[in-house]
């Protein structure tokens, strides 16, 4: 693999990718390299070396004291022009889709929207975002924020590594 093509795919679970590295704390299958991301960050890997980074369903599991490391990591790893996509619960959907529906009373369901599915210890929500704190943490490492929407009570940001 020639430096700067590698796709990285992070906390993938069950989601294998074609094409990508796939990578998570569990070994659910043997095509995924198994790597503690909070704890280790992106440190096996070179400056440059990836072309794109998938974070989905990822960096809130993440402590919120960590997502500033991994984040510059995630920075470091991608080539220049790079793409990162993340998606990530939007506190702020989540906020108004209950209070919107006033008498919404699934106890199960907004626990899991804000802290995670909590089934195995790395499955906890650690970190909550914004769109503009989503935003501002990406552009103050440096990315370009390409696009930020909404699936459901998610976030997906899209943000490039500018050239230097």
């Amino acid at each position: 693999m020639r430096v700067g093509s590698m796709r990285l795919n992070l906390c993938c679970g069950q989601d294998i990718r074609n094409g990508f590295l796939n990578i998570d704390v569990r070994r659910l299958d043997p095509r995924i390299l198994q790597l503690d991301l909070e704890r280790d960050l992106l440190t096996p890997f070179p400056p440059e070396s990836a072309e794109e980074i998938v974070a989905q369903d990822c960096v809130e599991h993440v402590s919120w004291r960590r997502v500033p490391d991994l984040l510059r990591d995630v920075y470091r790893v991608l080539r220049c022009g790079g793409i990162f996509v993340i998606r990530v619960p939007d506190l702020e959907e989540i906020a108004r889709f209950t209070f919107l529906n006033p008498g919404y009373d699934d106890f199960i369901q907004i626990s899991y929207w804000i802290f995670g599915g909590q089934d195995y210890p790395e499955n906890t929500h650690k970190a909550g975002f914004t769109k503009p704190s989503a935003r501002r943490l990406l552009e103050d490492i440096g990315f370009r924020v390409l696009e930020v929407r909404n699936e459901g009570t998610n976030m997906v940001v899209a943000a490039r590594k500018e050239g230097q």
